[in-house]
């Protein structure tokens, strides 16, 4: 995977001559045991150059060509690595780029918006945009509607040779890598499976429901995501489970808001009380044996299952107006045919099952399952751009993560899962200039990451001054409800 990803890592914007210098800052390198404290980190171009305590002596420039060092004086502040978001559908580019920028996001793992790879390629030369992992899109029949076209970069396969021939396609394209989809059919999925090996692409994304999430594991996918089917294979009577579900996608009578809603948010009874540890620890040690990583997107259920705080934020107030109107999860498309009982009812179900799904995190982190922090933001799901990266990180405290483990799921493991950490995911000398500058420490209370006062972005210094006027311009944006 580390080849495939160089393209993306390795791509360098035309830069000045200026070195940046931040000063006095307390370090959390992610590689050493304890915070360094009064450290001084030198960036020239998009690499750091030097980590060092204690102050530098600047000399004062003496040559027109050569920029006066920028100095950041960091006394008082904590600064991490850049943040990634490993799970997101990017959208309106004047909205989210800025708002990730404003929360430290310096890298997203882009799980399919129809967005051609060039587009995404011209993205990438803007200063202000972050490293961005694209992928392209698989799923069965379902997708489509008849008579419809799939949209680019994605396609709806229904036979193995179908599948094999998608895979070829989407890597030629250009895709970093696939994203597979709940409707796959079975032969379908696991000729993705071998073809991706074959040629050297990976995939992720929803474990389909003709599958079980261990043999998702076994067959290489590289990523599971949303927790989905993880407590129903842990079930002393997965088999009629899965079933269920299987019959409920491909049901003629219910209506697409129905088979949404009853396959997104599935009610824990018939889980919760046929959980068996004994299937769970099992389940566990295959995705440690086999490296597949977990992304709980724990933000989004949270957004569903407590829609007025969503819609409260003061951030959302800086919303373009099109996304206000639609923010709440009942003003959803796939919500409007509940009655407020009905409606109710859902959200109290949601609520239970986001606080199995952290219990299940909890466990699933003390096997030594690995985890990546994602939030499945996008223009139709009740969470706020950046902001919910550290709602994210949060839920993952609740759930039994440390702190540090929690950082390390949006720093060190993303470069871990591209296998790109000598390049990235920590602050050393030689690595890429992505780095955030904190008010107060991460380690003692997660929550301040959202502290944010700069942000570096391939060795360009962002201030809290620049970021927050980029911000301002966004609730100027006129878009589409």
């Amino acid at each position: 995977m580390r080849g495939l990803l160089l393209c993306w890592c390795a791509f360098a914007l035309p830069l000045s001559a200026q070195t940046l210098v931040i000063q006095h800052a307390t370090v959390i390198t992610m590689t050493s045991a304890k915070p360094l404290k009064d450290y001084t980190v030198v960036v020239e171009g998009n690499r750091i150059t030097l980590l060092q305590k204690g102050s530098l002596k600047i000399k004062p420039s003496v040559s027109r060509e050569t920029l006066a060092p920028q100095i950041i004086d960091a006394k008082g502040k904590f600064l991490i690595p850049g943040l990634w978001d490993m799970h997101m559908h990017l959208g309106l580019p004047e909205a989210f780029f800025p708002l990730l920028l404003a929360h430290g996001i310096t890298g997203v793992r882009e799980m399919y918006s129809g967005i051609p790879p060039q587009t995404i390629a011209q993205w990438r030369t803007r200063p202000e945009v972050p490293r961005i992992v694209a992928s392209g899109f698989l799923d069965g029949p379902l997708m489509l509607e008849p008579g419809q076209m799939p949209p680019p970069g994605a396609f709806a396969v229904a036979t193995a040779d179908q599948a094999r021939y998608a895979v070829q396609v989407l890597k030629l394209s250009g895709y970093d890598f696939i994203k597979v989809y709940s409707d796959l059919p079975r032969d379908a999925y696991f000729a993705i499976a071998q073809e991706a090996r074959a040629i050297g692409i990976p995939f992720a994304g929803h474990v389909p429901e003709t599958v079980s999430p261990l043999e998702a594991s076994e067959a290489g996918q590289r990523s599971e995501e949303h927790l989905m089917n993880i407590l129903l294979a842990c079930s002393t009577n997965e088999a009629a489970l899965r079933a269920e579900r299987v019959r409920v996608m491909n049901s003629t009578e219910l209506s697409g808001e129905a088979r949404l809603r009853l396959l997104g948010f599935p009610k824990l009874e018939g889980l919760a009380d046929t959980y068996d540890e004994t299937k769970a620890a099992t389940l566990f040690q295959t995705f440690v044996r086999n490296g597949t990583w977990q992304v709980p997107t724990l933000a989004l259920l949270h957004g569903f299952a407590y829609g007025d705080e969503f819609v409260a934020d003061p951030l959302m107030q800086k919303m373009p107006e099109g996304w206000r109107k639609t923010a709440h999860p009942r003003d959803k498309p796939y919500m409007k045919d509940l009655t407020p009982d009905q409606f109710d009812d859902l959200v109290k179900s949601i609520r239970a099952l986001l606080e199995r799904h952290k219990k299940l995190v909890g466990d699933m982190h003390r096997a030594g399952v690995q985890f990546l922090a994602g939030t499945d933001t996008s223009l139709n799901n009740p969470v706020i751009p950046g902001k919910g990266l550290h709602q994210e990180l949060q839920l993952l405290v609740e759930s039994g993560l440390t702190p540090r483990e929690a950082l390390e799921t949006a720093t060190v493991n993303p470069a871990r899962y591209f296998g790109v950490l000598n390049q990235m995911g920590t602050i050393e000398a030689g690595k890429f200039a992505d780095m955030v500058l904190l008010d107060a420490d991460p380690l003692k209370d997660i929550r301040n990451t959202l502290k944010v006062r700069g942000v570096v972005m391939r060795g360009r210094y962002f201030g809290r001054a620049e970021i927050d006027g980029m911000v301002e311009k966004v609730g100027e944006l006129v878009t589409a409800p």
